[in-house]
Order: C-alpha cells, then structure tokens, then sequence
C-alpha cells in the first residue's frame, strides 16, 4: 500500500529553512575559516615544517633575484620612459600567489639601476659586500627597534654604541675606555648624509644658542649665517637651515682657490665682516671631498681659524671618512680630529646598502644637548633614541657596518681603499694621456672629473664661449647616450666654475664624473667607459658637421 503524501505545514518550511541557513551559516565560517588559514600561511613563526619550507623556497628564489641582478654585467637591462605625468588604479582586491609575486620583483628589477655593475661609475654605492647584504638580509628578520634599548633592543642597542666607538677612534677623536650612559656615546646613525648634516647643524645651533631647542632662537632667524665653500657647497646645508627655520638664503659662500678649497685668507675676512654686520655665525662647513671634485679642504688651517674665532667646525665626510682607514693616505684629512661634528656615510664608501650615515661629535655632551625630551620609553640609561633626533622607530642597521668591520677588519679595509685609490690614479694618467679628453682635476680620493674635447681645441689659448656652449652639448650628449644604453653609467652636471687655462673662467662648464668605488672595477673597464666617451664625441662632432684633427 503506498504511503501517503507527507502533509506540509508551516512548521515544517520553517524548520528547513532554519536548516538550510544552518547549513549556510556552516559553510560561509569553513569558508572563512579556510581563507584566514591561508591567509596565515605567509607569516613566519609558525612551527609547521611545511610553512617553514615554503617560507624559504620563497626567500631562496627573492635571492636569485637579487643576485642575479648585482651579478649582471648591464648597469639598466631595460630602459625606463620618464612620463610627463603617471597616474595609478585602485589598490587591488585580491591578492597574488607568491610566483606571481616573483614576476613582479624579477620584472622591477629588469627596469633598475645596477649600483654592482663594474661599470656604474656615476656614484660610488656599490652595495655589494656579502657581510653587509648578510646583515640587510637578517636585520628585518630579528626587527630591533633602536629607540629603546631595555625592551626593544636589548643587544642591538650595545652593536651600534660599538660602531659609533670604533668610527670617532678611526677619525682621531678621545674616547673613554668605558661607557655608563648613551650619552656619552658621541654619535648616531641617521638615515643618511642630509640628515647627517642637519644634525651637526642642530649641534651648532645649540652650542651657539643653548636651550635654543627647549624655549627657541633667541634672536631673529635673517640675522644667523652659516658659511660654506663656494662653487662645490652641497644642497644639504641649505637644506638644514631651511629645515630648522634659520632660513636657506641665510648661506654665506666663501671664495675658493683653483682646486676648490676654502681661502683662508677670504675665510678670516668674511668671519670679521659678518660679525661687525651684527650676524651670528652658527658654523662654517667644510669638505672631506666634496660631491663635485672630490677635493679634501685644507681641514687643519680652517680648523685654526674657526677656534681662534669661536666658530662651530663642521666637516663633510661622506666621501673623505675612508682615508681614515687607510695610514698610507690618512695624512689627507689631517685636521678632521678638530672638527667639532662630522658626517660620514659608509654606505657611499664601504659597499653597505643604503642607508647607512652617521653623525659623529667631537664632544659628546654636544649631542646631549640635542637629545629628545620623552616620557615614554626612551629615558632609560641604554636608549639610542634619546640621542637621535628627528627619528622615533629606528631599524638595526647598524650591524650591515658592523658585519663589514668584523669581516675585513681594518687591515682589511685599508688594502680595498688603497687599491681603489690606486686604480684612480691610473684612470687620471690614463685621461691626461689621451688627446681628447680634458682632466680637471687632480682629486683626493676616487674621482675623475674631465670633459671630451676635441683635439683641434687643445691649441693652448682659451677656448671661446661658443666653443663651450657647444662642448657642454656634446658632454651632456655622452652622458645620456651611455646612461641610455644600459651598458654603463657615468654621472654628469654644471660646475659653475672650471679652474683650467683652456676654459673661460666665467662660464659654466657641463663635465662628465666617474667614482669607482666597486672592488670589482678594473683598469680594462675604465678604459672602455673612455673609449666609449671619445667616440660618442666623435659622433656628436660629426653630426654637428665639426671637424677635429
């Protein structure tokens, strides 16, 4: 007999209503559940050996990128087009999947600059110290925060104390055989050179107006100067007074010699002037090998002048700071131990990845006085933040220079310094045996600034303001046909004065730059970036219908 029909009530849709939104409910939390254990498994920490796995097949293959990419022979693979305007979409909805992540790294990279490259001679960050990427690579990974040592940094903090210590010892300034308080510590890294300077310029600032940082100037802004080289000053300086609102136009340019230093005699004059005018001097900066000659100033008669007259001495470093490690060329920067701050950037000249710049205090207490006011965590007798301005959080990175130090040791450092000094040497008398190419100068450390000038302008008597309009053409020419090429790179700008007996004095020059500061360049690749200027200026000279004998 067949059942009957089931009888439909209300109650019964009701209850598979509540069911099926049971059921529902059930999938949407497996579902989401599934999702945020996906979304877990990019985070390191977990104790699955499978995560752990996946986690280092990624890093592995982050690796070959990078490597592969300072390994490769081109400065730029790919050329980037500068756009007159860019625009972007919307951040993305949904995420990507690690391969896909891979692409995008290996495709940046095709489209970057390599600083590795042999033949990446505009600047000197090469970046390619195995101790120093060892470190980049692990410093995020135990992710210190500088500005509380007792917490946040319990080892870290006692690292760069250590590379602050070894650092003042190499530049000639007393340091104590122990320490009880950061404080006494007597310098900081920053986040490089410009802040670097700002620092020394904050210093200055309090020395010359103390509790200036706590209640204010205490005299009006247009009436502080501070005093630089001219012609090779770099935008730092100014940039620090405007910064600390005494005011960019507040710069006072001394005159210069025909290798760039200060004129003692023009220094001594400028300092009696301005004070009889009613200005304060706040400092007078001087270089360690400037950015555009790389010449080192005459430190030690400044250093003279500026204590006779109570003025802060403040030195740019940047470049010069590697002469320290070396005792066959340290005589250079002689006078730098007077200096009353100092910057200097190791990641311009001991291959550290960016950023690695320290400001470094002859007398501690100068830095003190420029400490953060916190009542929060940093006033603990350990604390780096107490003592680095401008700065809250603050990575590790300290330990890229310290893992360099450790690994080559100074003796270490100082045969890669002199033989890069060496190799520059050798590229100056290379120039100055060429008959098309100009040097300008005769540099301190490892630079070469020259210009391609044709032979028929070599006739002994200065060349005429046409005749440099065309040259500053052509030289522009060659540094962007060789940085479009992706094969090289040298760096290029106007010196608003060239000392030469073939060049108007009066005229800005448009010269071409090399800094070798890769252990990896040799003389065949110098050799090859001057082949390659001579007859990129041949081909100008020839498509500007020139002729040259």
């Amino acid at each position: 007999m067949a059942s009957p029909p089931p009888i439909k009530t209300q109650h019964s849709a009701s209850i598979k209503t509540a069911a099926s939104e049971v059921i529902q409910e059930d999938a949407q939390r497996i579902s989401r559940n599934a999702t945020a254990n996906a979304l877990l498994q990019p985070f390191v920490g977990s104790s699955d050996p499978g995560d752990r796995k996946t986690a280092l097949d990624f890093f592995n293959q982050v690796l070959d990128v990078g490597i592969n990419f300072k390994a490769q022979a081109e400065v730029r693979r790919k050329q980037v087009e500068i756009p007159v305007s860019q625009s972007f979409g919307t951040m993305p909805e949904d995420g990507m999947s690690c391969k896909e992540l891979l692409d995008c790294f290996q495709e940046i990279s095709e489209h970057s600059t390599n600083f590795a490259s042999p033949k990446f001679m505009g600047f000197p960050d090469a970046a390619n110290s195995i101790p120093a990427l060892g470190a980049a690579i692990f410093i995020p990974f135990i992710n210190q925060n500088m500005c509380n040592q007792s917490i946040q940094a319990p080892a870290a903090s006692f690292i760069e104390m250590e590379v602050v210590h070894w650092l003042r010892q190499q530049l000639g300034f007393q340091v104590p055989s122990e320490y009880t308080t950061v404080t006494e510590i007597g310098g900081i890294m920053t986040a490089g050179g410009c802040l670097s300077n700002t620092v020394g310029m904050m210093a200055a600032r309090e020395s010359l107006f103390p509790g200036s940082g706590l209640t204010g100037l205490p005299v009006v802004a247009s009436k502080i100067r501070v005093l630089v080289p001219d012609v090779i000053e770099h935008y730092s300086i100014r940039s620090a007074m405007a910064w600390l609102g005494m005011g960019e136009l507040n710069v006072v340019r001394v005159p210069v010699d025909d290798v760039y230093r200060i004129k003692i005699h023009e220094l001594e004059r400028i300092i009696k002037e301005e004070r009889a005018s009613g200005h304060h001097l706040l400092a007078c900066v001087a270089y360690a090998g400037d950015s555009r000659s790389m010449r080192i100033d005459n430190l030690h008669d400044i250093g003279v002048v500026l204590r006779k007259n109570k003025v802060w001495f403040h030195v740019d470093a940047c470049h010069g700071s590697q002469l320290a490690f070396s005792r066959t060329h340290r005589h250079r920067i002689r006078g730098i131990e007077e200096a009353d701050s100092v910057t200097i950037d190791p990641h311009k000249v001991l291959w550290i990845p960016y950023m690695c710049s320290f400001a470094l205090l002859k007398d501690p207490k100068s830095l003190a006085n420029i400490s953060t006011n916190s009542d929060l965590i940093l006033k603990t007798q350990w604390s780096l933040g107490q003592i680095t301005p401008c700065i809250g959080s603050k990575a590790f990175d300290a330990l890229k220079l310290w893992a360099t130090i450790k690994y080559f040791g100074r003796s270490g450092i100082e045969t890669l310094i002199d033989t890069r000094l060496a190799l520059t040497k050798a590229f100056q008398d290379e120039i100055n045996r060429h008959t098309e190419v100009l040097l300008l100068n005769e540099t301190d450390i490892n630079a070469c600034m020259f210009i391609f000038m044709p032979q028929s302008l070599h006739q002994g008597s200065r060349i005429s303001a046409e005749d440099v309009e065309k040259l500053n053409e052509c030289n522009l020419f060659i540094k962007t046909s060789i940085l479009e090429s992706g094969d090289a790179l040298v760096h290029g700008f106007n010196l608003k004065r060239c000392s030469h007996h073939l060049l108007p004095e009066d005229k800005v020059v448009y010269v071409l730059r090399t800094i070798n500061g890769n252990p990896l360049t040799t003389a065949g690749h110098l050799k090859e970036i001057l082949d390659t200027v001579v007859d990129l200026g041949h081909q100008f000279y020839s498509m500007a219908g020139q002729k040259w004998s």
